[in-house]
């Protein structure tokens, strides 16, 4: 594999904008965009996307579909829009140009096409809040600043950072509920390399790469192959099951229940390291903060 190819999210999801304030000088406003104008665009896509042959939202390259010289080839459509605290996010299905442009890191960043300002809330002062979204685009220049890159660099052998070990740690899905793959990949650890070559999950979940070092990597090894191993008997029951075969049922129940010790271990380590990591930056804040006289 070529040292200039990129690779999506292993979780598939791909960020939209950030939260913030952002001037639009062509527009002469502020757009607003907090976590209530995520929840509300959010909610407008979802309304749409109940109807009946929805196609999804556009996403084009450098907003040339706004442009009626210019192509409106699509480098995708959005699937799904997501809320977060961090912002919009979105799920994409990616057409063959789309996703040789971005896998061949031609275009690194999105920038969301909000409606004009008269179909926005004012909140005043030249202030509004968008509470839909038009289209998207692939650009290199975004007008919103700060937004997470669609692809990072393929890792490759000869690179140092090819051999940095990961672990799958999982996240907390709207639905409440993991998808089989995340749930048999809880707590495993592999390299960056290992983990590119994988698919994304079938599922939003929520998920994420923690980086560990050789310590942490032995301790949840066992672990990890335990909850594997959970889930693969699990399924092998239920295949009973439903077959009409008496298998141990109680058995498959235990091995449920080490699935989710293993799932909660997971969750309270990483949250202790979100913590420390918390803790570490407010006391350098504290340190850089100047003295008002």
């Amino acid at each position: 594999m070529g040292d200039n190819t990129f690779v999506l999210a292993a979780d598939g999801w791909a960020h939209i904008t950030p939260c913030g304030e952002f001037p639009h000088a062509g527009a002469g406003v502020v757009q607003v965009i907090d976590r209530e104008a995520c929840d509300r665009i959010a909610a407008d896509f979802n309304g749409r996307k109940a109807a009946a042959n929805f196609p999804g939202v556009l996403v084009d390259f450098d907003h040339f579909s706004l442009d009626t010289g210019q192509s409106s080839e699509a480098a995708g459509w959005i699937s799904d829009l997501e809320s977060r605290d961090t912002g919009l996010w979105a799920r994409v299905r990616w057409s063959d140009a789309g996703l040789s442009a971005v896998q061949g890191g031609r275009f690194r960043l999105m920038s969301p096409v909000f409606p004009p300002p008269s179909q926005c809330e004012d909140l005043g002062g030249g202030r509004i809040r968008p509470r839909a979204l038009v289209s998207v685009a692939l650009t290199n220049e975004p007008n919103i600043k700060g937004g997470r890159p669609l692809a990072n660099r393929q890792p490759v052998e000869n690179r140092t950072d090819a051999k940095r070990k990961l672990m799958w740690v999982l996240g907390d899905p709207p639905s409440g509920k993991h998808c089989d793959t995340c749930l048999a990949r809880a707590g495993k650890i592999k390299t960056a390399v290992e983990w590119a070559r994988m698919k994304p999950p079938p599922c939003n979940c929520h998920c994420s790469l923690e980086p560990v070092d050789d310590a942490t990597a032995n301790r949840w090894s066992d672990m990890a192959r335990a909850a594997s191993l959970a889930v693969r008997k699990a399924k092998a029951a239920a295949r009973k099951k439903a077959e009409g075969a008496t298998g141990d049922i109680s058995r498959a129940g235990a091995e449920t229940q080490r699935l989710d010790a293993a799932r909660a271990a997971v969750m309270r380590e990483l949250a202790e390291r979100r913590k420390k990591r918390q803790s570490s930056f407010a006391e350098a804040t504290e340190d850089k903060r100047p003295t008002l006289k």
